[in-house]
């Protein structure tokens, strides 16, 4: 189940999306079907971003994105490896509440 709802968020074809604790990536996929989207993943465990891999393969064997690119990153909430204001929008979803240091967290997302 995706719990974003893409269509109200204004993205534009260009645009730059991270999908922090993607998981196995079921936002980063939803994000990659929309036209002409950078989207990145990235999480801490290595078994879920084989999986979210797995996942964003198949959608370019079947044709199903938007033309766009993607890509996954291990990493952690607290330090990003990202420049300042590199992406237009962050998905955090169903992971602050499992971060410890939560407002390291939230300034890093605002930072990106």
């Amino acid at each position: 189940m995706v719990t974003v709802d893409f269509d109200r968020l204004q993205i534009r074809p260009g645009f730059k999306i991270l999908d922090i604790g993607c998981g196995t990536g079921r936002h980063t996929c939803a994000a990659y079907r929309l036209p002409g989207v950078i989207t990145v993943g990235v999480d801490l465990k290595y078994a879920d971003l084989t999986g979210a891999a797995e996942r964003l393969l198949l959608h370019d064997r079947l044709g199903e994105h938007g033309g766009g690119m993607w890509s996954l990153a291990a990493a952690d909430v607290t330090g990003l490896p990202f420049k300042d204001d590199c992406f237009d929008l962050v998905i955090c979803s169903e992971v602050l509440e499992h971060i410890e240091n939560y407002l390291q967290a939230i300034h890093e997302i605002i930072r990106v």
